[in-house]
């Protein structure tokens, strides 16, 4: 029998007997519902958990720090480390980090931010974009230049107000920073003016009072910085060198930054697909580094989520196994039922591959009309669940692929559910089939 033939007979044979075909096909249904909507619960949970991490930064972004362990060779986060992870596969931009607290002076107001020395043509790989002005470069010595976050001006306050903050009373900032002259020192006494004590009891000076050109104003980026700026890594570095001899503090490099040049404390790695970021974390970990990304955070929330779906997904089974043995049950009373007619059949030459063909078509139809009317009732729970548990933020996610195994898994369990009743009409002997009433 050709397949068309086989799909027909099998449609004429259900549509017969339409009240068992309904109740057989609703109880698959059901079954293919409760395993959906339970999986799709478990992927509403990893989305959940994966939006809130992604809140909190770059998935794609991977900080290096030096090695910690002395056993070995240790490995050094220098200029050859640089280049190094410029050339692994994946990898979007590299740059080094220079991290030091100041304070930003604008007339009375002064707020104290955390300024990022960083290489300012990779920023845009980092999203570090101006939301207004421009991007900062490197200026000039007496004007270097900076960008900063957009909540700093509603964190500058009066000094001579009793520090009382520059902001409206809905809570918007009053200074506009790149309509101001704004001044930058890294030690607190130049605000007053009053000169350090050195060991020996001397006056030391105050520290500089930079005067900065701020070019822009960027996003907080779901506060990772906040009350943050960013400049050219090698001004920063200057900058904070001629202060520290200014006021005494003297830096001398070591044997090992004479040998293999100046080190790093901090590198930012941005790769390009966030499936690369494990590879990329492994491959600097293999060399004694260490790393440090949102990533990892996200790797044991999908392994949990993963063990909450196989829960969710081992309870939906055991209502599909129930959908399972309603099919096995109708197959075997359309068998009993049918005797005569598959004695007919064989008498006329129908072989016993045909007959095992025709009971699972009928399998399978029951099972994809039940797997497509499970489908819309899992579309209506999806809809459903988060109102009815609005309390605990249920969300369910059924993307397509989940619907289309759904379906493909009903018509398989309807397949494997008639393969015993299948088989059984097949040994039935043709002159007892025919007697039989």
């Amino acid at each position: 029998m050709k397949p068309r033939d086989l799909f027909h007979y099998g449609c004429t044979n259900l549509f017969r007997r339409k009240t068992r075909t309904a109740l057989t096909a609703l109880s698959m249904a059901v079954g293919v519902m409760c395993i959906v909507v339970l999986i799709s619960v478990g992927l509403g949970y990893e989305q959940a958990y994966r939006e809130s991490i992604e809140a909190m930064g770059s998935l794609t972004k991977i900080d290096v720090t030096p090695a910690t362990s002395d056993y070995g060779r240790k490995a050094l986060l220098n200029d050859k480390a640089l280049e190094a992870f410029r050339g692994i596969d994946g990898v979007e931009a590299v740059t080094p980090v220079y991290q030091q607290s100041a304070y930003i002076v604008s007339g009375n107001y002064v707020n104290m931010v955390r300024i990022y020395g960083i290489d300012m043509t990779t920023a845009k790989n980092f999203m570090l974009t101006p939301e207004r002005g421009v991007m900062a470069g490197d200026g000039t010595r007496l004007h270097p230049e900076v960008m900063f976050t957009d909540d700093v001006a509603a964190g500058l306050a009066n000094k001579a107000k009793d520090w009382e903050l520059a902001v409206d009373e809905n809570g918007n900032a009053l200074i506009d920073l790149l309509e101001v002259p704004v001044r930058m020192t890294f030690d607190s006494s130049s605000l007053t003016g009053e000169p350090k004590a050195d060991t020996d009891g001397r006056a030391l000076p105050s520290g500089n009072l930079y005067n900065l050109r701020v070019t822009g104003i960027c996003s907080t980026l779901n506060n990772n910085f906040t009350s943050s700026a960013f400049m050219a890594y090698d001004r920063l570095e200057e900058m904070t060198q001629t202060s520290a001899n200014n006021m005494g503090a003297t830096q001398t490099k070591t044997a090992e930054e004479k040998a293999n040049g100046p080190t790093y404390d901090l590198v930012w790695v941005k790769v390009k697909n966030v499936n690369d970021v494990q590879r990329i974390v492994k491959l600097i970990r293999d060399t004694g580094l260490n790393t440090y990304s949102l990533n990892d955070m996200l790797e044991t929330v999908r392994t949990q989520s993963r063990q909450i779906q196989g829960m969710l997904g081992a309870l939906g089974g055991i209502a599909v196994l129930i959908s399972a043995i309603c099919v096995a049950n109708t197959m075997m009373m359309s068998i009993t039922e049918r005797t005569r007619e598959i004695g007919v059949l064989k008498v006329l030459g129908t072989v016993r591959s045909d007959i095992f063909k025709m009971f699972l078509t009928e399998a399978l139809i029951v099972g994809v009309i039940g797997g497509a009317a499970g489908l819309v009732l899992s579309f209506i729970a999806k809809w459903l669940i988060p109102v009815i548990f609005a309390s605990q933020e249920l969300r369910c996610v059924l993307p397509w692929w989940l619907a289309v195994c759904g379906v493909v898994f009903s018509g398989c369990v309807a397949i494997a559910a008639a393969w015993i009743p299948a088989r059984k009409a097949t040994l039935i002997s043709p002159n007892e089939a025919i007697r039989s009433e």
